[in-house]
């Protein structure tokens, strides 16, 4: 089975994906957070420095556009194949607010006759490449996933990752497992499950019943435990060593403060991923509370510390 980290935006930036290669690799293929192909003719300068080969040395990346308008999706598609990318994947799938009121992401399911115009675009005109999409099931029904999928059956999707929720359930509501055995079953291209897996036994149940599953996505359960992919790969439960997991931490944040000049930028950014990782601890809340309280770098220094060397890790 080949494991894929998911795009998270603000998270899975090149700084944590080397990382993370480095500590504790194991995945086949890792998804940059979106790029948005607006009406301009270049990418912004964060999102080049993401996808520079020289940033992700010895990684199989595969970038990651959002966008509604087919000749704004082709254009930055030429741009990623002009600098050495073959695949690109197809954001549909987020459910932020501001991004659906666009008719972006997940929003975008809501106009299927749209979507089926831009595929037929996309396709007809970038052949050479192989597009892949990461799609939720509807927008505000479940049902939606019937007419879905007869689009994307229309043409030769390179991979379709699907998460079995609607958009309108953000994050919360239970995946619909009844919904992804239907576009598992009738699918005419190569599916990728990806949704609520944070243990090995939630990968064992889904892998299971899907025999057919050529890969997995991990998204938020792979920041919580980023022994994960190791653990699904060697077929057993796994938490990261303490030593380890405190130089994955301190190589992410070593390389935060190096590039970014604003002290609370780098608190944010360390927030983000400590949102997750905090649920591997054996913590009541307290050190939840020190995280949230820290507000200068010597307060998040005092948190990491003491999480560290206080805290245990939970064995599931």
């Amino acid at each position: 089975m080949k494991i894929y980290m998911a795009p998270m935006e603000g998270i899975t930036i090149y700084t944590y994906r080397n990382a993370y290669r480095e500590f504790f690799g194991h995945v086949d293929k890792y998804f940059t957070p979106f790029i948005a192909a607006e009406g301009s003719k270049r990418m912004k300068k964060r999102e080049i420095k993401d996808i520079l080969p020289e940033n992700n040395k010895d990684i199989k990346l595969i970038p990651q556009i959002i966008s509604n308008n087919a000749e704004n999706f082709v254009r930055f598609a030429k741009l990623l194949y002009d600098r050495g990318y073959d695949e690109i994947n197809l954001n549909l799938g987020c459910p932020s607010g501001t991004v659906a009121a666009k008719n972006k992401g997940a929003g975008f399911l809501e106009k299927p006759d749209a979507l089926d115009g831009f595929f037929d675009h996309v396709f007809r005109e970038l052949s050479y490449m192989k597009i892949s999409v990461k799609t939720r099931i509807g927008f505000s029904d479940e049902n939606e996933i019937y007419g879905l999928m007869k689009i994307y059956n229309r043409y030769p999707i390179h991979e379709l990752i699907v998460h079995p929720r609607i958009r309108n359930d953000y994050y919360k509501h239970e995946v619909r497992m009844q919904k992804f055995r239907y576009a598992y079953d009738i699918s005419a291209n190569p599916v990728c499950y990806n949704g609520n897996v944070y243990s090995y036994e939630d990968y064992d149940n889904i892998a299971g019943k899907y025999t057919r599953l050529e890969a997995v996505m991990l998204g938020r359960g792979l920041i919580r435990n980023p022994m994960l992919a190791g653990a699904i790969k060697k077929g057993a439960e796994a938490t990261p060593d303490m030593n380890v997991l405190r130089s994955f931490h301190d190589r992410i944040y070593a390389e935060y403060k190096e590039t970014m000049p604003d002290e609370r930028v780098i608190i944010y950014k360390m927030k983000e991923i400590w949102v997750y990782m905090i649920d591997l601890f054996e913590d009541d809340g307290f050190y939840f509370r020190l995280l949230k309280k820290s507000d200068t770098l010597s307060q998040y220094n005092v948190f990491v510390n003491r999480i560290f060397m206080e805290c245990g890790l939970r064995s599931r």
